[in-house]
């Protein structure tokens, strides 16, 4: 079961938001402001240094000070205090040089998530556009010397962060990915919860 979800969502693919548009030669897919939040990206506001790819990820862990799992504002299922996995990638190598590392996530439809950073500390994409602004780590547990050396001030005006945002919020995000879903499953129940009593709740054929 396991290998035939990480299969099907291998399949969803963002590539049809704005920014991909535009690189594709549509320029009116992208708003100005959009346009400007593009070129602080790859150039003064530096994210381009990390979220790389056709993605905007990469296999980089990096530690940059966020809060845990048991921070996280939300209900949280079997979070400890000495879950390894508060740790990051140390929890899986125990390294303790890899403590408080996460990998680098992808960008696309980040406005479709509830909440952001690996404890779910914030909730929205300007929370944390303002944080990677300051780089003041909110995890008293991450040492200084264990940072990314690319987590440091970038001097953003709050006019760039409104640019940034708007280029992560609209820029990045494909409308479409309904576009993936199935229009019936081989058992007759509804999607996507797929089983009789779903079925008789919302009443699909």
């Amino acid at each position: 079961a396991g290998l035939a979800i990480a299969a099907y969502e291998r399949t969803v693919m963002s590539n049809e938001a704005p920014f991909q548009l535009y690189l594709k030669g549509d320029l009116n897919a992208m708003s100005n402001i959009e346009k400007e939040g593009a070129k602080l990206f790859f150039t003064k506001a530096e994210c381009g240094t990390c979220h790389t790819g056709p993605a905007l990820n990469s296999m980089q862990f990096n530690a940059i000070g966020l809060k845990d799992m048991l921070d996280c504002p939300e209900p949280t299922l079997n979070t400890k205090e000495n879950d390894p996995a508060n740790l990051g990638r140390g929890g899986f190598t125990k390294n303790s040089a890899d403590n408080y590392k996460f990998k680098v996530p992808q960008l696309y439809n980040l406005k479709d998530s509830p909440h952001y950073g690996h404890g779910a500390s914030m909730k929205t994409i300007r929370e944390v556009v303002r944080y990677k602004n300051l780089a003041i780590p909110e995890n008293p547990n991450v040492l200084a010397s264990a940072l990314a050396a690319e987590f440091i001030p970038q001097n953003l005006t709050d006019s760039q962060i409104d640019d940034l945002v708007a280029f992560l919020t609209f820029g990045l995000r494909d409308p479409y990915l309904d576009r993936y879903e199935p229009t019936s499953v081989l058992s007759g129940n509804c999607i996507p919860a797929n089983d009789p009593m779903s079925k008789v709740d919302l009443g699909c054929e």
